[in-house]
């Protein structure tokens, strides 16, 4: 079936979209005409005025009578200029101006630095370090030199320490000292009490001091060393008192690091036993009312009494309550094959362990020497040096008790 389609709103719609389209070059073209009209009209209403102006000169001059006279040449009139057609304004943008750089800054020229300062730095110090190996650890050693100003050309005394760490408290152990670039050096300078804490005597302290770097370069041996018999009898560490806790099955008050002095029960110690074990041993026994546990040797020491405590890093004191009130912290500080040297006041025949406690509970006594050999105990009221004696072991205090 054919059907017939009515186009005629199709054909208004396109003619209409036609139409508009136009539009725009139709107003183009209107106003170019407009302004081709006024162009126009300008140069007639210029042409007026141009044959006006001579139609006046010569009516004057016909009334005047100069007509028959000999007429110069008519000047020619200035022409007047059309107005030129409307300008347009170009779509085109204007060129971009290129930036002139600026010209680079004349550079300053720099002042002269003076060749030396206005100021002298004064009484100051250098100081050399060294990390050595010696008995087994290692030190570190600090060397100082002091300078009068900074135009010296050497030092003018000289010093070398060490420093160890005990019971917390950090010590700073004076090695040597020297007085001038051309003197030996004399040590060492710190207490023989001190050199004790960190594990040194006067042989040993002397040896490390032969590893001191100077900044001078020069190296002693230690017959080389001067010894220093002027330095102070005690060291001012104090005693760092634990804090005992309880044990909870048996009740006794424990102290790690820390062995009871004497006051042994036959037989001791019992070997190859726990800490636990040694306890619940001592529980069961009434005369038993503390022990000593040697954590290195598994070894037990059941004791009596307990009153006097040393420092013992390998030890586990352990008392009962009723005991709790007699203990006392010893700052004595113990070397094997150590003999010290000093005013020797008091000596007799005893065993190493009540040899400990005639000195700890002297006022007096600085420290003691114990020859086990001869079971002679010799205590000092003032303590000099001390050196190595494989037959000997002392003990000396931190601080007088």
């Amino acid at each position: 079936m054919l059907v017939r389609h009515n186009t005629t709103l199709l054909e208004q719609a396109v003619d209409l979209a036609v139409k508009r389209s136009a539009i725009p070059t139709l107003q183009a073209q209107a106003a170019a005409q407009e302004k081709t009209a006024r162009a126009t009209a300008i140069r007639r209403m210029a042409t007026g005025g141009a044959i006006a102006v001579a139609a006046v000169g010569i009516g004057l001059g016909i009334k005047l009578g100069l007509w028959d006279k000999n007429v110069p040449e008519p000047v020619m009139l200035p022409r007047v200029e059309q107005p030129s057609a409307r300008t347009v304004p170009n779509d085109d943008p204007a060129p971009i101006p290129i930036p002139t750089p600026k010209p680079a800054p004349e550079e300053t020229p720099r002042a002269d630095v003076p060749a030396k300062p206005d100021v002298v730095t004064v009484d100051f110090n250098k100081f050399a370090t060294k990390n050595v190996e010696f008995q087994g650890s290692t030190w570190e050693l600090i060397s100082g030199h002091h300078f009068k100003d900074e135009n010296d050309e050497t030092w003018d005394r000289a010093w070398c320490y060490s420093r160890r760490s005990v019971n917390g408290v950090e010590v700073n152990v004076s090695l040597a000292t020297r007085s001038a670039p051309s003197s030996p050096p004399i040590g060492p300078g710190a207490a023989v009490q001190t050199l004790q804490l960190i594990g040194l005597n006067d042989s040993s302290a002397v040896d490390l001091a032969t590893k001191c770097a100077w900044l001078d370069g020069r190296t002693f041996a230690s017959s080389d060393v001067i010894r220093d018999q002027s330095r102070e009898q005690a060291s001012a560490l104090p005693i760092q008192t634990p804090a005992p806790s309880v044990d909870p099955d048996s009740g006794f008050v424990v102290v790690a690091g820390w062995d009871a002095i004497g006051n042994d029960l036959p037989d001791m110690p019992m070997r190859n036993v726990s800490s636990e074990q040694c306890q619940s041993a001592c529980d069961r026994d009434f005369k038993c009312l503390a022990v000593t546990y040697n954590t290195k040797f598994q070894a037990c020491f059941m004791k009596g009494d307990a009153s006097l405590l040393v420092k013992s890093e390998e030890s586990i004191m352990a008392a009962r309550k009723v005991v709790e009130g007699n203990l006392r912290y010893s700052n004595l500080v113990f070397a094997i094959k150590t003999e010290i040297s000093g005013n020797a006041y008091w000596t007799s025949p005893l065993r190493y362990p009540d040899c400990i406690l005639q000195c700890a509970n002297d006022k007096s006594c600085l420290g003691f020497n114990f020859r086990k050999k001869e079971s002679a105990c010799v205590l000092f009221n003032s303590i000099t040096q001390s050196a190595d004696n494989a037959a000997v072991a002392s003990g000396v205090k931190s601080v007088a008790n």
